[in-house]
């Protein structure tokens, strides 16, 4: 497999780019090249219809994280449906793009997805999305690992037509304060594990939340975790994917022997207090063959009592 850039992952980067509401949308902004580029093109257009409804839509409905990469990804089916809450956002979005040559654009940045990618898809991208599906015991239809300058990390699956494609979107390459590109590979890999663990996991304990009411004392308890992790199905994601990716580098340790283990856990325990519990659940989950959905609903209950 091969990871891409997405024409449509960066115009909706550049949209929520010129809306300006960084507290809440979190773009990687220190790769000032690629940013100064952005506002160079489009930095004239932050008045267009697009913007203004993309501000709207991130204050009053929260249109961040995963939502307009949804939308994005779908704007098709938006397009085709008066009714759909996007569909004003949708025809303005599509109008941004002729008015600002978009594509011309994306076009002109060529040489620099391309350096990216060559040293995306020099990794064993194979294997590891190999083995996240294999310990998960579950495939969706399609999977495609898209990187984004100024946008990510973010793992989630969509159904269309009964097909379900899983999407990471992975922010590379990082900046050092110099401005020198960072291509930290292992890094790499830790984020994509965590990330296309998110659309193993989330639906399971999303469609399960309501037996996390139960357990209010050991939400409580957790007083570092950030506050967009505002509900108890999101820590318990959180708990889940972050105790995976800590399994991934472990198994797979031989090919990051740069990688440190200990620092890794000491990192993620600060937030999350009870991360050897997942941890040891996930050792009890890899030593079974139950899908990932009959282990949660058979352990949630003993791992938060």
């Amino acid at each position: 497999m091969l990871a891409e850039i997405s024409s449509r992952v960066e115009l909706v980067q550049v949209l929520l780019y010129l809306a300006d509401r960084q507290e809440k949308t979190y773009q990687y902004l220190n790769n000032k090249i690629y940013v100064d580029s952005i506002e160079k093109w489009f930095g004239r257009f932050r008045n267009h219809e697009a913007v203004l409804l993309t501000q709207q839509l991130i204050t009053k409905h929260s249109f961040f994280h995963i939502k307009p990469l949804r939308a994005i990804f779908r704007l098709e089916a938006i397009l085709t449906d008066a009714q759909n809450e996007y569909y004003e956002w949708g025809i303005a979005v599509k109008s941004f793009a002729e008015n600002t040559c978009f594509e011309a654009f994306f076009q002109s940045q060529h040489s620099f997805y391309e350096e990216i990618l060559n040293h995306i898809n020099t990794c064993d991208l194979e294997k590891w999305v190999g083995f996240i599906e294999n310990y998960f015991r579950e495939k969706p239809d399609d999977f495609k690992l898209i990187i984004s300058p100024i946008a990510g990390n973010y793992g989630f699956t969509l159904e269309e037509n009964r097909k379900k494609t899983s999407y990471t979107v992975r922010c590379m390459p990082y900046c050092d304060k110099n401005g020198v590109y960072d291509w930290d590979i292992a890094s790499f890999a830790k984020s994509l594990a965590h990330e296309y663990a998110h659309c193993f996991v989330n639906h399971t304990v999303e469609k399960h939340k309501n037996r996390l009411v139960l357990y209010s004392d050991f939400f409580k308890e957790h007083r570092k975790i950030p506050h967009f992790y505002n509900t108890e199905y999101a820590v318990i994601n959180e708990y889940f994917v972050r105790a995976f990716q800590i399994r991934f580098m472990e198994i797979n340790q031989k090919c990051f022997p740069d990688f440190c283990l200990s620092e890794e856990y000491r990192m993620q325990k600060e937030m999350f207090i009870y991360l050897e519990r997942f941890l040891s659940a996930l050792k009890r989950f890899e030593d079974g063959n139950q899908s990932f959905a009959d282990f949660y609903i058979e352990q949630i209950d003993k791992i938060l009592e």
